[in-house]
């Protein structure tokens, strides 16, 4: 049996904790937030204690597994804490939005045997399951360009994220699509260079970029072509807009996440609900879902978690290569 902390309870921890309540072979145990009503709430939801402090959650609560699930720049203390206390744990993405921070808690999670999945939830998504499976088998060839864009409406960093001010789209967005061409190529990126607008939130208070392009170079020349942005209109028909085009030597391959089958005209605006991840005979069956109870099993088989540390530290550094490369104008080499 899996016996879970979870580090943050806001929307993803939340979530996560539905997800273990369904898994007979995982048991909430503790929760932590820094907003002790929050922790309290989520305490009685789910029968665990609750912690303000995660380091007392860790000292004091019967677990051997934690869920890291904390603002995209607060993940090294929770994560090393752990380590320390040989817990395993999925941590949220971007595993760090610091390559020192990164390189640290993979050397410490290293030492101390610990199973890390980094939530790279577009791995257990069914459009990019079915296209990997398509491209292992050869049906694609050797991949010679991808484009992709993963854009966010901006009810996002005005309402959904308090903390947006101390983060940015490609930190926030580029981790999900940046990680599927590292799953789908297997190349390594040599180079990148990127551009970003910082505009409109600024003028809203808020300062960060409203948009990144990044071009990214591939260890045999091959290129990947990645934008994001978060200042989409909110009458746009989805919170959240993803989009793939893959070109191999052989065939090429279109994702778009946008177009769900279902499409819904009322008197406020045009919507495509969400149909992948709709709830089947009470369960929840978002790619978040089944990538944690993937993680579940891969703990009671003792087996290798499908995103590790070392993909995570690898998605952080071409991310942190894209941020130099705005802030400088320059191409930065990744060595």
């Amino acid at each position: 049996m899996q016996k879970f902390g979870i580090i943050g309870m806001g929307i993803r921890g939340k979530m996560y904790a539905g997800v273990i309540s369904q898994n007979p072979n995982a048991e909430v145990r503790a929760v932590c937030d820094t907003n002790q009503t929050v922790a309290q709430e989520m305490s009685k939801n789910y029968g665990a204690e609750a912690y303000t402090d995660f380091r007392e959650m860790i000292d004091k609560a019967d677990i051997n597994v934690v869920i890291v699930a904390t603002p995209d720049f607060m993940h090294r203390e929770a994560v090393l804490y752990a380590a320390r206390h040989k817990l395993n744990m999925m941590v949220e993405k971007p595993f760090s939005t610091s390559v020192e921070e990164c390189r640290e808690m993979t050397d410490v999670i290293r030492e101390n045997g610990v199973k890390c999945m980094v939530a790279f939830e577009n791995r257990w998504s069914l459009p990019f399951i079915n296209t990997k499976a398509m491209i292992d088998a050869g049906d694609v060839g050797n991949i010679l360009n991808i484009y992709s864009l993963l854009n966010d409406t901006e009810y996002v960093p005005k309402k959904m994220l308090p903390w947006a001010g101390k983060s940015t789209p490609a930190w926030f967005l580029f981790p999900h699509i940046i990680d599927m061409a590292s799953w789908y190529t297997g190349k390594e990126v040599k180079r990148v260079y990127a551009t970003g607008v910082k505009k409109k939130l600024l003028a809203e208070d808020i300062d960060t970029y409203d948009s990144i392009e990044a071009i990214l170079t591939y260890e045999d020349g091959t290129s990947g072509v990645f934008t994001t942005t978060w200042v989409l209109p909110e009458s746009y028909p989805v919170v959240a807009d993803q989009k793939m085009m893959i070109v191999g030597e052989k065939s090429s391959v279109s994702i778009d996440l946008c177009e769900q089958m279902v499409k819904l005209a009322s008197p406020e605006k045009f919507q495509n609900p969400r149909i992948l991840g709709t709830p089947v005979n009470g369960y929840l069956n978002a790619p978040p879902a089944h990538m944690l109870n993937g993680y579940i099993d891969v703990l009671e088989k003792d087996g290798v978690p499908l995103a590790t540390e070392e993909d995570g530290l690898r998605n952080t550094i071409i991310i942190a290569a894209i941020h130099e490369s705005v802030k400088t104008g320059k191409p930065i080499d990744i060595e």
